[in-house]
């Protein structure tokens, strides 16, 4: 039981970090944010559905065999919760992904046990490659982009475009970042859909409580958020996750928003971009899953004195 109240807690917190990233790209709606935080949790959900569960199986067999997991469980949690609780407070989104992996892979090298190493070191580069792909395709979708949306119509069309791109990005997400606490409830027991559930209504509940901390720095900060600049960033974010889930390489959709609004304002005007802010972001990514390697193995040696 209190494995599974850490998973919530985990999820809760993504809901913190992550659901900030996916509500600043829908802030141009100026829809209600009760009535996008609802609609986000429905298209989420449908993620696993659709994409299947290639990424909880990445995080429950590819970065520590089943067996050990089993041992860190508890400590790895602990210690993913506490990195990305400090990147929070200091208002930086960070990587749930790579706090969680650096953590299980510090936790199982504390205990003497077997880390797979090359599922590790597989996730790491997919985060970057995919990253950077967010970041391409941010960038040629603003400057192939520009010209389309001078002929529409900023009203009517845009907004339908930018739900669908959003809904593509949920999908996305729910495919991929929710499916790490996916796995973890499955890994104790849970059913698949009992799981999933419990995936959502915990992510949501924070989105609800803490998302607004995040959304404010990526809506504003990196790069002041339209209509268009919120559409090709979430069409980038979507693809690029989309990519991942189906090989099973457990990313951040937040990190690749991102790097998708980095591409976006690169390709507008490099002078409107943040980048005392994306520096400080590239800091949080490299020193995460090195911070929670650390932890990890802090928190294991702790769980074996108490």
């Amino acid at each position: 039981m209190a494995g599974i109240l850490l998973v919530l807690c985990f999820n809760l917190l993504a809901g913190f970090n992550d659901g900030g990233n996916l509500l600043a790209t829908l802030l141009p709606t100026r829809l209600r944010p009760v009535l996008l935080w609802l609609w986000l949790a429905v298209i989420i959900s449908a993620g696993p559905l659709l994409l299947g569960t290639h990424v909880a199986d990445t995080i429950t067999r590819r970065i520590v065999l089943p067996q050990t997991l089993a041992h860190v469980f508890e400590p790895a949690l602990i210690a993913s919760l506490a990195v990305v609780l400090v990147s929070w407070w200091q208002r930086v989104p960070t990587s749930m992904s790579l706090a969680l992996i650096g953590a299980m892979a510090g936790a199982g090298a504390a205990a003497g046990l077997p880390v797979v190493w090359s599922g590790a070191v597989r996730a790491l580069v997919g985060f970057i490659l995919t990253v950077a792909l967010g970041g391409l395709l941010g960038l040629l979708a603003a400057r192939s982009g520009m010209a389309l949306l001078r002929r529409l119509r900023r009203g009517l069309a845009v907004s339908l475009l930018l739900f669908l791109t959003a809904a593509l990005e949920g999908v996305a997400y729910g495919g991929n970042d929710l499916e790490k606490a996916i796995g973890l409830l499955h890994f104790r027991g849970l059913r698949w859909e009992d799981a999933i559930l419990l995936s959502v209504l915990s992510f949501a509940a924070g989105s609800v409580v803490g998302s607004w901390r995040i959304a404010r720095t990526v809506g504003s900060q990196i790069l002041r958020l339209r209509p268009p600049e919120a559409l090709y960033t979430q069409m980038a974010t979507g693809v690029s996750v989309v990519l991942a889930a189906l090989t099973g390489i457990p990313v951040s959709t937040s990190q690749t928003v991102d790097a998708s609004l980095l591409g976006v304002g690169s390709a507008e005007n490099p002078r409107h971009v943040g980048w005392g802010v994306v520096r400080r972001m590239a800091a949080a990514w490299v020193l995460t899953p090195v911070s929670a390697f650390l932890v990890g193995g802090v928190c294991l040696w702790l769980f074996r004195i108490a």
